[in-house]
């Protein structure tokens, strides 16, 4: 893997926002819902990955149009653990991008979209289930979404948009 190449500013906040991911079996999509206030302005894409971004490059929604079945099953593949958390803005915006791979462990409850194979790479939270791999030029090496939830129909992904709460 060669890597995509995409910016991000890595920085200091006190609390993350809600987020969820959802995994419609009827779709075969995965929705990862982000609650912030933001509106859509530009975004990162792929031919099966969409990342919405707001004005400030903020994130506001990934879609991952890949059937799990086509996600790669990695048996070694761990959430890492005691987590930093910090706000992850996007430099790159409009941008698209090719040759990510998309893993999973054998439970599939758990998907890491990887942009680049990176040995030094910093791990934050950057909201409710949602991971960051940065790199030392701070560079996106891959997003982890965890803890997803089998949907049907979207109902459960509806649901969830209509309770939680809006943050920052």
């Amino acid at each position: 893997m060669s890597g995509c190449r995409i910016a991000v500013d890595v920085q200091k906040t006190n609390k993350i926002p809600m987020g969820r991911g959802f995994y419609d079996k009827y779709e075969n999509v995965l929705n990862y819902v982000l609650k912030t206030k933001g509106k859509f302005d530009s975004y990162v894409q792929s031919e099966f990955l969409s990342i919405d971004l707001d004005k400030d490059g903020g994130l506001l929604n990934v879609e991952v149009a890949l059937e799990r079945n086509l996600w790669k099953v990695d048996l070694a593949l761990k959430v890492p653990h005691e987590i930093p958390i910090k706000r992850l803005k996007f430099s790159d915006t409009r941008l698209n991008i090719s040759g990510e791979s998309y893993l999973t462990n054998e439970a599939k409850d758990l998907l890491l979209i990887r942009f680049a194979d990176e040995n030094h790479i910093k791990t934050y939270e950057i909201a409710e289930n949602l991971l960051a791999d940065v790199n030392v030029v701070s560079e996106l090496a891959g997003i982890w979404i965890i803890n997803l939830q089998d949907d049907y129909g979207f109902k459960s992904e509806m649901e969830y948009r209509r309770g939680a709460e809006v943050t920052e």
